[in-house]
């Protein structure tokens, strides 16, 4: 059987990467017309995915789901035809089952093929307009994971009108390029399990007096930060979201007692996006405990900015250890 290759990655332009650095993908493999194999390589070293204090041993599995958004706005120019310049809009993205073993860091980079089956076009006729994929990631023989991600895509002038709507609505100018203020004081990377500061994307952390686990923040939005910025874009985007349910759920946990510590693996995250996060408003995230029994903690998360919500979701938290049965 054909294999995926992994000696090179991908031109950094088919998954909107500025920095080649940050492009995981290195290739892909149809096998059927639903069905592809596409290469991911995970680095042993990233300023961003590799930067917990506790948990070295194993992988982030939030650098998964960037794999995942990746290969499908690769997809989307490659297999849909779509055009350079073309907007992708991320609208659910999910990571499940994270099997904690298989991510154990090795001495060589860990290939993953992230296995996608196609499970639903969207569009008419005459064009398809975005897609739902399912991902399996294997490394080895071992499914690491499972994920899915909806994506739709629009031509660059759709986007702006819709854009320049939005800021109106808002009573912004519109096509206004957003100057994002100075970064807000971050809260302290032990409270989020970090070990560069300038990866914090919290600040505020309050705990709501009562009897239920519930936490705010405000969002932190660093238009200078080398990954979650890794070139301009003029709305909050994905990835920073998903940080921001992770460090909030995180923070949440353990100032309510629910984990023991801010050492806690990512083993769940979830997100639905229901509005375009502007970069010159100030944006408040939520968190409210839904289950948790001090070895893990599974929490509700909301994000949401001048009264309108931006993305709902979820986290799964699990202290080390536990994700192997062990005390």
């Amino acid at each position: 059987m054909d294999t995926v290759e992994f000696s090179r990655t991908v031109p950094r332009e088919l998954v909107h990467r500025s920095s080649v650095t940050e492009v995981l993908v290195t290739g892909a493999l149809a096998r059927d017309d639903d069905t592809l194999d596409v290469g991911v390589q995970i680095p042993r070293s990233h300023a961003f995915y590799r930067d917990s204090q506790g948990c070295r041993h194993l992988y982030d599995p939030m650098v998964l789901v960037e794999a995942a958004r990746q290969t499908l706005i690769m997809l989307g120019h490659d297999v849909f035809g779509m055009p350079f310049g073309t907007k992708f809009v991320l609208r659910e993205i999910a990571l499940h089952e994270t099997d904690m073993a298989a991510l154990t860091v090795r001495g060589v980079p860990t290939e993953v093929v992230l296995r996608c089956h196609v499970l639903r076009r969207f569009g008419d006729h005459t064009a398809v307009r975005g897609a739902r994929l399912r991902y399996s990631a294997l490394i080895g023989d071992h499914v690491a994971a499972t994920l899915e991600c909806s994506m739709s895509w629009m031509p660059p002038e759709q986007w702006q009108a819709m854009r320049d709507q939005g800021r109106i609505d808002l009573g912004l100018e519109p096509q206004l390029v957003p100057e994002a203020p100075a970064p807000l004081p971050r809260v302290h990377r032990t409270l989020v399990d970090r070990q560069d500061p300038s990866n914090v994307v919290l600040s505020s952390f309050q705990v709501a007096p009562g009897t239920v686990a519930r936490g705010t923040a405000q969002l932190v939005v660093d238009m200078g930060h080398p990954v979650l910025f890794d070139h301009y874009v003029d709305h909050v985007p994905g990835m920073l979201t998903l940080e921001s349910f992770r460090q909030l759920g995180m923070a949440t946990a353990v100032a309510t007692g629910v984990l023991p510590s801010a050492s806690a693996l990512l083993t769940g995250v979830s997100a639905r996006f229901t509005g375009i996060g502007e970069l010159d408003l100030p944006v408040t995230c939520e968190s409210v405990l839904a289950q948790g029994d001090g070895s893990s903690a599974v929490l509700h998360c909301t994000m949401r900015q001048d009264g309108r919500s931006l993305a709902e979701g979820e986290v799964r938290l699990t202290r080390p250890g536990a994700e192997m049965g062990t005390n």
